[in-house]
């Protein structure tokens, strides 16, 4: 089925004739495009009357009138609202038109990124170190999926590729890239064991109907992820600890328990508690200016 997006940012009296037949369709008691019916309506309202058109009519400094859907803003990543495993950010290899259940991460006005630094970001993004930020963050459902909306998005500290050194930034690229091929292998990141693994799975979820022989992306791809960003951030006795605590709030959130105890998630002898970073030798990374960090907020870029 073909689905067409109408897209008109010009005031009537700009229009050709056969383009205002159109939006007239949406207009008035004999409108042909028309609302849902709701319970008690003959039928449905035209489209003209729906509370986002009704809305549009009231910021006129925004749009032109209730058929102006606000243009198109090109987005290089974006990010599903919710997520049942794992949150998964993705390059915008294609113009597609996304609707509410997306996020759409668009570059602040005067940042630009070339296609090796959004993929190094995206490598990044994909790692555990954002995951904890979305357990910790995130709204959960009583399903147990994490939503993210613009909020906690925006305070996610994220690696600034601009400060690392090319071949940093080019090898972060080349693993998200792997990441990407191995999702498709795998045919998605939508089941839980093609994420944590089919072991990991049946922990996770306290189920023994998982597909079995599946290492998952966390046990591969992202762990060679999450290695490389300890590396260049100095934070390598942390890699474990903060893995073991994201399964340990991915079993919660999917169990749905209640208050549960710290303690150690199978395979893994870490406390969960968080423990101080080593000092690096050489070159600080981080200073009072600003000069050296190689970490920033989202919404410093996007």
């Amino acid at each position: 089925m073909e689905r067409y997006l109408f897209l008109c940012r010009k005031p009537r009296s700009e229009l050709p004739e056969s383009v205002r037949r159109y939006v007239q369709l949406g207009e008035g008691p004999n409108a042909q495009i028309r609302l849902r019916k709701r319970p008690g309506e003959p039928e449905g309202r035209p489209v003209s009357e729906s509370q986002a058109s009704q809305t549009r009519l009231s910021y006129r400094n925004v749009f032109i009138d209730w058929y102006d859907l606000g243009g198109v803003v090109e987005a290089p990543i974006y990010v599903t609202y919710g997520a049942q495993y794992w949150i998964r950010f993705v390059l915008a290899k294609f113009q597609s038109a996304l609707d509410h259940r997306v996020l759409a991460l668009i570059t602040r006005q005067g940042v630009q990124f070339d296609e090796v630094e959004l993929k190094a970001l995206l490598a990044y993004l994909n790692s555990t170190f954002t995951q904890i930020q979305a357990e910790a963050m995130g709204r959960i459902t009583g399903g147990g999926m994490i939503e993210l909306d613009v909020k906690p998005l925006s305070s996610f500290l994220v690696l600034d590729v601009k400060k690392l050194p090319r071949e940093d930034v080019e090898k972060f690229a080349q693993l998200f890239d792997r990441l990407e091929a191995e999702a498709r292998r795998l045919g998605g990141a939508d089941e839980v064991e093609n994420v944590f693994g089919s072991e990991l799975a049946k922990e996770l979820t306290g189920s023994s109907n998982v597909k079995p022989g599946v290492e998952g992306l966390f046990n591969t791809v992202i762990r060679e992820i999450d290695y490389e960003v300890a590396r260049v951030l100095g934070l390598e006795n942390l890699v474990e600890p903060v893995r073991a605590m994201v399964l340990e709030m991915a079993r919660r959130r999917l169990s749905r328990a209640g208050e549960a105890k710290r303690e150690a998630v199978k395979g893994t002898e870490e406390s969960l508690e968080p423990r101080e970073p080593k000092r690096r030798r050489g070159r600080r990374r981080s200073e009072a200016d600003g000069e050296g960090v190689i970490h920033r907020r989202l919404d410093e870029f996007m």
